[in-house]
């Protein structure tokens, strides 16, 4: 299966050299974005799947302590718990299953460029490996490329990572893939770190959309909340004060109707 995956990733890459004007440096680089982009719904879902797990954590926890003395009323208030706050525990492992074959076709191809040329050549064209200042089929003498993909890594796992426990993981997982990529082709290395910078992009452009909405909830229901204290501002309507005036005019008319009538008794006296 791998080795099928690789065939048809050969393919797309040399179909990729020659539109990029036989530059491979430029093929691995439109290589990466192009699975990125055809990969990108399952990575917004196990993004999206990680994040809900670390944000029921602390309620989970608060289960298992709960709950440490009973593993069977442990297990089904857990998954009763997911399954109302739609929570798949394994919503970020399904996505990683399809992209692994992938993935590992992608390194296998690019780890022996023996493949690549001969596909190349065989298109009538002329293989060049030079990109920037390096032979992409052979490793980086300057250790450049090596410590760039290390940093990208470290800053990806800095985002990912928020337990703790898995602290260590932020620093030994950047430095083996230094110390795996000093001995990797360039091209190989090359494609692992654009790969990380659209891992970075993917985490900034899905957890950023999300405090947007929620900003945006949290600002509508503050309004709901001012509307009623607004309300109670309002200025007394004008019916209320037509009804006060006649009600001092009134007994004016009275008093010149009374002096009216003491005339008249007058005159007739």
């Amino acid at each position: 299966m791998i080795k099928a995956l690789s065939g048809y990733i050969n393919i797309i890459l040399s179909y990729l050299y020659n539109l990029s004007g036989n530059n491979y440096g430029f093929a691995i680089i439109m290589l990466t974005v192009l699975v990125n982009i055809i990969m990108f719904p399952l990575t917004k879902k196990q993004i999206e799947s990680s994040k809900k797990l670390q944000d029921i954590q602390p309620q989970l926890k608060k289960l298992q302590d709960k709950y440490k003395d009973d593993k069977e009323a442990y297990n089904r208030v857990t998954m009763e718990f997911m399954q109302k706050n739609k929570v798949n525990p394994l919503g970020g492992c399904l996505p990683l299953l399809i992209q692994f074959p992938i993935m590992i076709a992608v390194f296998t191809l690019l780890r022996e460029p023996g493949q690549i040329i001969e596909a190349i050549e065989a298109m009538g064209k002329t293989f060049n490996p030079v990109f920037l200042w390096l032979d992409l089929t052979n490793p980086d003498p300057f250790y450049v490329l090596p410590l760039m993909a290390a940093a990208a890594t470290f800053f990806h796992q800095r985002m990912v990572i928020t337990d703790p426990r898995q602290k260590m993981m932020l620093y030994i997982f950047p430095v083996m893939i230094a110390a795996i990529s000093f001995k990797f082709p360039a091209g190989l290395v090359l494609y692992w770190f654009t790969n990380s910078l659209f891992s970075i992009g993917n985490q900034i452009f899905i957890f950023g959309k999300g405090k947007g909405t929620e900003q945006d909830k949290q600002g509508a229901l503050k309004e709901t909340k001012k509307e009623p204290a607004a309300s109670k501002i309002e200025p007394p309507r004008e019916g209320k004060t037509r009804t006060v005036k006649p009600a001092k005019t009134a007994p004016k008319k009275k008093k010149k109707v009374a002096k009216s009538k003491k005339k008249g008794a007058k005159k007739k006296r």
